[in-house]
């Protein structure tokens, strides 16, 4: 924070969590963008950002003379500055999230401070890991700090399983999964029973994200518009896609936007075709949008915590109105079809969101994180 991203909102929200529960906390974070302040308190958590650089040789690759020097710059400063704070506040713990450009750091600091290390996966550093030689002093780094750790967790099952395919761990049992809750806009939001006639989507507008099947699948004959967020027209080119009858760009929405289109939303899509977790789906179920969703990485998960406390006649409801379908044309276009034409009562739809949103509450989808915390 004041970033936006999942990412973002996760950690706010674990932070959050723990200094209601008597931790004292504080976060470290890249001062990205520049304009951001070096340090402030947001929620009554102190927050410090310091220039973390990416490798400095793909600077060079790139033709960023002025990053390579800066790096050369940045990186002792930046180690120096964090010794100094560690050795001003001497943390218990450390929580490092998406293990990326502070990794280096990390692991010597470690050394000097000898904390606790709790390492959290949130999705796509898993896939740049996925990538790495093994003898690259950047696979080395990754594998001490993970050797090291006395936990590991990850946003989804098969973020974990795809993360102990690279390296595997000795101890398993320090691997577990702590999935995502729901931010409280999505919690609070107004249901709607009369949806607007449009589909919508929000994402980011990358390859694995699905939007050329999206794009594909929709069809003008469907009476319904179809509203995506997340991107521009710029963004949309790169991905060799062009705007047709029917469909509109809303760029980029803050989170009170998305959940206002969510509630509103005759179907909310989302087409993916590597989701680590799908935050997007909880927040859909939550805000009481039908769905269609593919069956991919950690969707599975995010619907199963949905349907937990329904019995079998609430699961049959449930399943009417949220589809999970494979990463195709014909099976997207197919979910949205059987949406549609669904003849059942949305109203039996809406009146289940209560027990899905008690599933995505942060305090319950950290009970597992505090009970970690509890052994120390």
């Amino acid at each position: 924070m004041p970033v936006i991203g999942g990412l973002q909102s996760a950690t706010f929200e674990i932070g959050k969590y723990l200094s209601e529960n008597n931790w004292n906390v504080s976060v470290i974070t890249n001062r990205y963008p520049r304009a951001l302040k070096s340090c402030e308190t947001i929620s009554g958590i102190k927050v410090n950002r310091y220039t973390f650089l990416a490798n400095p040789f793909h600077y060079l690759r790139s033709g960023r003379i002025d990053l390579f020097f800066a790096w050369l710059f940045y990186k002792p400063m930046t180690l120096i500055r964090l010794i100094i704070h560690f050795n001003r506040i001497k943390p218990t713990i450390v929580n490092l999230h998406f293990p990326d450009h502070q990794i280096i750091e990390c692991y010597l600091l470690l050394l000097i401070f000898r904390f606790k290390l709790i390492i959290s996966l949130h999705g796509n550093e898993v896939e740049r890991m996925g990538i790495l030689k093994k003898k690259t002093l950047r696979y080395y780094f990754y594998e001490k700090l993970f050797y090291s750790a006395e936990y590991i967790t990850g946003c989804s099952q098969y973020l974990l399983n795809e993360f102990q395919e690279i390296f595997p761990q000795n101890k398993s049992e320090k691997c577990f999964t702590v999935h995502n809750g729901v931010g409280e806009l999505y919690l609070t939001q107004n249901i709607k029973e009369n949806k607007y006639n449009h589909i919508f989507t929000a994402t980011r507008f990358v390859p694995k994200k699905g939007l050329k099947l999206l794009f594909k699948a929709f069809q003008q004959d469907t009476d319904s518009a179809l509203l995506i967020a997340g991107g521009n027209e710029n963004e949309l080119e790169r991905l060799e896609l062009e705007i047709k009858n029917g469909i509109s760009l809303l760029g980029e929405l803050t989170p009170a936007g998305v959940a206002k289109q969510l509630a509103a939303s005759k179907i909310t899509i989302i087409p993916s075709i590597i989701e680590p977790y799908g935050i997007i789906v909880a927040e859909a179920i939550c805000c009481g949008s039908p769905i269609v969703a593919t069956n991919v990485g950690g969707i599975p998960e995010v619907i199963a915590l949905a349907k937990k406390n329904l019995n079998s006649i609430e699961q049959g409801v449930f399943d009417d109105w949220v589809m999970l379908v494979e990463p195709n044309v014909e099976s997207i276009r197919n979910g949205i079809d059987a949406v549609l034409n669904n003849n059942g009562s949305i109203k039996d739809y809406m009146s289940l969101v209560p027990k899905f949103r008690e599933q995505f509450f942060w305090e319950k989808r950290l009970e597992k994180y505090r009970s970690m915390l509890n052994s120390y």
